[in-house]
């Protein structure tokens, strides 16, 4: 079994056994969850299950917590790249 170490990670290639062995993990811990997810007790209304969303798509908004006066100030100047009071970040760049 060849072992080969690539950006901090070792890997090997997989044998049938290992493979199957793989398979039977995944199913039985699939399994596992199904069930819990079965024990699981949602409330009811007219409409169905209870959703943070209305109908249109939009939650209700509730009172936000407090912060440091000086939080705000303090996220900005950590952001790599501000404008205008917003954090300009890349969007899906890792995902390339």
């Amino acid at each position: 079994m060849k072992k080969e170490e690539k950006s901090g990670f070792i890997y090997h290639i997989v044998s049938e056994q290992e493979k199957q062995d793989i398979q039977k993990q995944a199913k039985r811990l699939l399994s596992e969850f199904s069930e819990k997810l079965e024990k699981i007790k949602l409330k009811e209304h007219k409409a169905g299950f209870e959703s943070a969303f209305n109908k249109q798509g939009i939650r209700k908004e509730k009172d936000g917590w407090r912060t440091d006066a000086d939080f705000k100030d303090l996220m900005m100047n950590n952001a790599p790249f501000a404008e205008d009071n917003f954090i300009i970040a890349e969007k899906g760049e890792w995902k390339k």
